[in-house]
């Protein structure tokens, strides 16, 4: 291992998730003010180029959780193929650099390294393409320093371009490991058997041709995936075909299953996120683009982008020290590997949640259609655009990337309303950071209104009007049963109490408060942003109001 000088800062990464928006940007060095990291930026800021020619990323990622200081600590170590300059290029984040060619090692020289994968134990698997190999490694990490140990080979390939590692569903299970390689040259797909130190070749399919069981050049491979798992679907791209092929595993024999045409051209990278959604790097269209497991399209990163060759969705180990607990999950963030040029190289994105397409229903109800870039927990708003009153709400839970029809019904309404003209709000948190949240809003014609139904649940309607000046009225549900103690306090955004609006002891049924804008003393509050906790027995719901002069 030849190990380049430090340098500070190649890449940042967080345990915290990713802001919403799919493919919304991230700083690649925030705290250097660096966005994208390319061949001007490298040589301005290390004095080197760094690469040659980046093909392809993958990350090994480590959380561990401890029950004293440091509490948690977050390490992502990321390894970059570099075909032309024939080597690895590892760094941990905000570290050092270290460069692997395989001179002087069990390995051997390395030659036109082209796809990456890692699995949840920290092992890399490399497609070494021109020596016409896959090579695994196992990675041991301290402090800033990664160092890879061969651990095997798998030989008799011609010129594979791409690995994709399976946990067989069961993460750090190992009885079921196996990896799916794209042996380009001879135009199928293998699947291997993972031991602890052998690969045994239990299934092949494909050989040149244009129909099923065909492939014309095999570029890019990748493994389904269900909540962080993988399952038994593979995609194929067949890049001379111009298709994205869909093969099964079925107890170890792979069957074609599908294919979907695409107009991206060669398409050099497949990945799949936490959920299993889909996304293919096309450098000839300039495009990353995002499907659904049924590869339905979902979104595309098309702007700012030099020529995208690799698209990897982060993954990391986390370890909870205090329950012993294991997962391996998706971080929120992918890694968008570019042409190497003045303006493009490596830059991070986020793989959080966009609401596009919403239409109204048609049949006078409380309805639209709407697609999910990403799962998230979605809720919907009934809102009457004259009073800016909630008149009815509804918390559909977590819903998948797709096309998604959003309905409300009569149980759902918080207010009685007649039949009219509303406005049916459409919030989608992401299940990555369920700080960020995406929004929109329908208009919608109403046939026939609603009255509310006693709830049996604690129920908070909100605020109406909002933003208000300088009068407000809070509107909340107490569920049926006996009177109950309760509480309703306002809050600044310090968490300063402002004012207590009412506490005693409160029957079932539908409540409304008023707040005048002055505080506890009954001096005027200033404007800005305040939240309202509502307390019944042993239940709390909080909102947010703005006061706006």
């Amino acid at each position: 291992m030849n190990r380049t000088a430090a340098i500070a800062s190649l890449l940042v990464l967080s345990a915290a998730g990713a802001h919403a928006d799919t493919f919304n940007a991230r700083p690649y060095v925030a705290e250097a003010g660096i966005d994208v990291l390319s061949r001007r930026v490298a040589n301005e800021q290390f004095g080197r180029d760094l690469l040659g020619t980046p093909y392809a990323a993958a990350v090994v990622g480590r959380v561990d959780v401890y029950d004293r200081f440091p509490y948690l600590e977050a390490r992502y170590f990321q390894i970059v193929s570099d075909p032309s300059w024939n080597r690895l290029l590892m760094g941990e984040a905000g570290k050092s650099l270290a460069a692997f060619d395989g001179s002087g090692t069990a390995a051997g020289a390395l030659k036109s390294p082209r796809g990456l994968c890692a699995d949840e134990r920290g092992r890399v698997y490399v497609a070494d393409s021109g020596n016409d190999r896959v090579l695994v490694f196992e990675t041991s990490t301290e402090y800033d320093r990664i160092e890879m140990r061969l651990l095997f080979a798998i030989d008799d390939l011609n010129d594979p371009y791409a690995v994709a590692y399976s946990d067989g569903g069961s993460a750090f299970g190992g009885n079921d490991d196996c990896l799916y390689v794209a042996n380009t040259g001879r135009n199928e797909v293998r699947r291997y058997a993972l031991g602890n130190n052998r690969a045994t070749l239990t299934a092949s399919i494909g050989e040149l041709g244009s129909g099923p069981n065909r492939f014309a050049g095999p570029t890019a491979i990748a493994v389904s995936r269900t909540q962080g798992q993988n399952g038994t679907r593979v995609y194929v791209a067949d890049s001379h075909n111009r298709r994205i092929v869909q093969i099964d595993d079925k107890a170890g024999a792979l069957s074609w299953s599908g294919e979907a045409p695409h107009t991206m051209g060669v398409v050099t990278s497949l990945d799949t996120d936490h959920h299993g959604n889909l996304y293919a790097a096309a450098p000839n269209a300039g495009r990353v683009a995002k499907f659904t497991a049924a590869l339905a399209p979902l979104a595309n990163l098309t702007r700012d982008v030099e020529r995208p060759r690799a698209f990897h969705a982060v993954f990391a180990t986390v370890t909870d020290h205090r329950t012993g607990a294991r997962s391996h999950a998706g971080q929120g963030t992918g890694i968008v590997v570019e042409s190497w040029n003045e303006r493009g190289g490596m830059r991070l994105v986020n793989l959080g949640v966009d609401l596009t397409d919403a239409r109204a229903a048609s049949d006078g109800s409380a309805a639209a259609t709407v697609t999910l870039t990403d799962h998230a927990a979605v809720s919907a708003e009934l809102i009457d655009p004259q009073s800016g009153l909630v008149v009815a709400r509804r918390d559909l839970g977590v819903l998948a990337a797709g096309s998604q029809t959003i309905r409300l019904n009569s149980a759902d309404a918080v207010a009685s309303y007649p039949a009219g003209d509303y406005q049916l709000a459409l919030h989608a948190r992401s299940t990555y950071d369920g700080s960020s949240l995406a929004e929109t809003t329908v208009p919608v014609s109403l046939a026939q209104g609603g009255t509310p139904a006693l709830s049996n649940r604690l129920v908070l309607a909100g605020n109406a009007p909002n933003p208000f000046n300088p009068v407000t009225t809070i509107r909340f549900s107490v569920p049926v049963g006996p009177e109950r103690a309760y509480r309703l306090d306002v809050y600044d955004v310090a968490g300063r109490l402002v004012r207590v609006l009412g506490e005693g002891r409160i029957a079932s049924g539908w409540h409304d408060v008023r707040w005048d804008g002055r505080d506890g003393r009954g001096a005027p509050a200033s404007s800005g942003v305040y939240l309202y906790r509502l307390s019944v027995a042993n239940e709390q719901l909080t909102g947010k109001m703005v006061l706006l002069k």
